[in-house]
């Protein structure tokens, strides 16, 4: 037999790798872990790579537009007749060009000056590129509400089961005290039977929000991406309103990158309207010879030299673009205006919510200090015979939902507060 003092030892080692096991198997998380999983986990995230090789191709394919082009030609045709000269003068032999022809040749653009087109219509894509990268920001960024919603949800469950397991122990210990006043012949069977019946009431309350939880768990895992089975959620740090600015919100950038780039638009029309010059090169081989008319042999050709273009009136229909492109910026000014409306709506929506909490949570821990004197009160008038254990459970339960109501009311200012730091984008 090992003596007591190391059976004593044995037991408090093995009690703290126990706690030290379970403490490993509970991870906790935060609100802020839990959304920064969820957006990162979203399926919208692997459009982002996508659309960046998209637009690094195109911007590719325009720097490579102005480049000069080569291509190979080659027609042969028969028709049924051809010209045919004759001339009345001595020395001078007819001309009769057959009546089939064939070519063969080489030619070559270079666009030698575009107005600044290819540079405008780079800017234009990479406008372009942001707009749709900051579009699914915008998107992600609604997914933020989703996992407060159920993150908070979850966390007032577990609250109220914390309060249940204090109910619970509060009814062990008055149990002991029935079975104590029952062996002295001062209570009867029925109050421990009415405490039992209590207990199970809690523990069918426990299990349904245990039900709750890991339902809620289970769908936060599948926002998240994460196994929540374990973990503890835990509160974030306390969010001051200082500063009430939204201007950095992905909606309000999203149009601001609109309206930049109905901006940058303009340039690409301006461009079109500037003059254009173009290098051309041909060279080939043909039957008959398709620049000396009185060749009537295969002949090597060659041709090349500049060409000049210049719109110098598009009947105003540069003009008529620009405008279009001004209304459609007030549009993306309206939808700014409205927006910016909405959310200072929602802002002062929640501040007053807040407010309220705030002004009133005082009541709730003064209403159960006051239940607290109550149950007290009821407890000592059951031990001297006055009251029943009816009226001891009925004060017990009053208390409870005092308790639970208080912590839905912490648990909402908090969720308040975190959803106005998601609305200033904080």
């Amino acid at each position: 037999m090992l003596p007591k003092w190391i059976k004593y030892k044995l037991m408090i080692f093995l009690l703290v790798i126990s706690y030290s096991l379970m403490r490993a198997q509970v991870k906790q998380i935060n609100i802020d872990e839990a959304i920064e999983s969820a957006v990162k986990s979203h399926p919208l995230n692997g459009h982002k790579s996508l659309l960046t090789d998209q637009s690094r191709l195109n911007i590719k394919y325009l720097e490579k537009k102005n480049l000069p082009n080569i291509d190979f030609n080659a027609q042969a045709s028969l028709q049924s007749e051809s010209i045919n000269l004759e001339f009345p003068l001595p020395k001078f032999e007819p001309i009769s060009l057959p009546l089939y022809r064939a070519q063969a040749d080489i030619e070559s653009n270079y666009l030698l000056y575009d107005g600044g087109i290819k540079k405008a219509l780079i800017n234009n894509e990479k406008l372009k590129s942001k707009i749709e990268q900051q579009d699914i920001e915008t998107k992600l960024y609604q997914l933020k509400d989703n996992v407060v919603d159920i993150y908070y949800s979850i966390m007032l469950l577990e609250k109220q089961k914390d309060i249940l397991d204090s109910s619970m122990l509060v009814l062990i210990t008055q149990e002991k005290i029935v079975n104590t006043a029952i062996n002295n012949g001062v209570a009867l069977r029925s109050d421990l039977d009415k405490l039992e019946m209590e207990k199970i009431k809690l523990n069918q309350r426990k299990a349904t929000i245990q039900n709750k939880i890991i339902t809620l768990k289970v769908v936060l895992g599948d926002l998240t991406g994460l196994d929540l089975s374990k973990a503890q959620f835990t509160l974030p740090h306390s969010f001051v309103k200082s500063n009430i600015d939204w201007s950095n919100r992905p909606e309000f950038l999203l149009l601001r990158d609109k309206k930049e780039l109905l901006e940058q638009s303009k340039s690409i029309i301006k461009s079109k309207k500037k003059p254009k010059v173009v290098l051309f090169a041909k060279t080939g081989v043909g039957y008959p010879n398709p620049f000396n008319f009185f060749d009537d042999n295969i002949a090597p050709f060659a041709i090349g030299g500049v060409k000049f273009m210049w719109n110098i009136w598009d009947w105003k229909k540069s003009s008529i673009e620009e405008q279009k492109l001004e209304i459609k910026k007030s549009l993306i000014d309206n939808q700014k205006s409205i927006l910016d409306k909405n959310i200072k709506k929602q802002i002062n929506k929640l501040v007053s919510e807040i407010e309220g909490i705030e002004s009133n949570k005082h009541f709730d821990k003064e209403l159960i200090k006051k239940q607290e004197i109550i149950i007290e009160t009821i407890k000592n008038q059951y031990q001297n015979g006055i009251a029943n254990i009816s009226d001891y459970t009925k004060e017990l339960n009053t208390k409870t939902i005092m308790e639970i109501q208080s912590a839905i009311h912490d648990l909402e200012e908090q969720k308040l507060k975190y959803k106005l730091k998601i609305l200033l984008n904080k």
